[in-house]
């Protein structure tokens, strides 16, 4: 009867020791099923492509393709800092011509194209991709987000700035060309696109909940 009554004893002892051991293997099967920090987005909007929409630009984008009163010469003198007197009209419609001391020329031209907002969505996230692929600082594709962080500036080509918002069914661009006359001067291509960034963000600054 003692050799049952230690077998049983023996049986109890080890099913409760089994059964003590399974619950940190069951914590840890719902830890794992947790999301963790990283793999939650923060800070996006979940209807859109992801920026927390801080302003309202509805009367910068909702315009006719020919309207670019959103510059003028004195918008771009003080964007880009140069003295006002450098900047002349160019002949076409929603252009203009900054020309420096040494002859050398950049040529600025705005349109506007109703793009609907899928289309615009779709834009941002290629950007994206294109920046992932190329680099961020990449000459072919790169894309930036405004000083107001809610509005991405592609860039196209090494000669088109696209404003692209995700509210906004049209698209801004602001395509730049230049024309070198002084040899000495070789990068006016990177200052055309640094001063197009600089223009696109005074736009997107001047224009924001009006």
């Amino acid at each position: 009867m003692k050799t049952i009554l230690s077998i049983l004893f023996c049986l109890l002892l080890f099913s409760c020791t089994n059964s003590g051991n399974k619950k940190p293997d069951a914590a840890a099967a719902s830890n794992e099923d947790m999301p963790t920090t990283s793999s939650i987005k923060k800070g996006g909007d979940a209807t859109a492509g992801g920026l927390i929409q801080k302003n309202d630009y509805s009367a910068l984008f909702n315009r006719d393709p020919g309207d670019c009163g959103f510059i003028n010469a004195e918008g771009i003198a003080k964007a880009i800092n140069v003295p006002i007197a450098s900047i002349e009209k160019a002949k076409r419609n929603c252009a203009f011509n900054v020309i420096e001391s040494n002859g050398n020329k950049t040529t600025f031209f705005f349109t506007i194209e109703p793009w609907g907002n899928k289309t615009v969505l779709k834009e941002i996230e290629a950007a994206k991709k294109n920046a992932e692929s190329f680099g961020k600082n990449s000459k072919l594709s790169q894309y930036r987000l405004s000083e107001t962080g809610d509005t991405y500036l592609s860039m196209h080509q090494n000669r088109i700035i696209r404003i692209l918002n995700e509210k906004n069914e049209n698209v801004i661009k602001l395509l730049y060309s230049t024309e070198v006359r002084a040899t000495e001067t070789n990068n006016l291509k990177d200052v055309a696109r640094a001063r197009s960034y600089a223009i696109a963000n005074y736009i997107i600054n001047t224009h924001k909940n009006k």
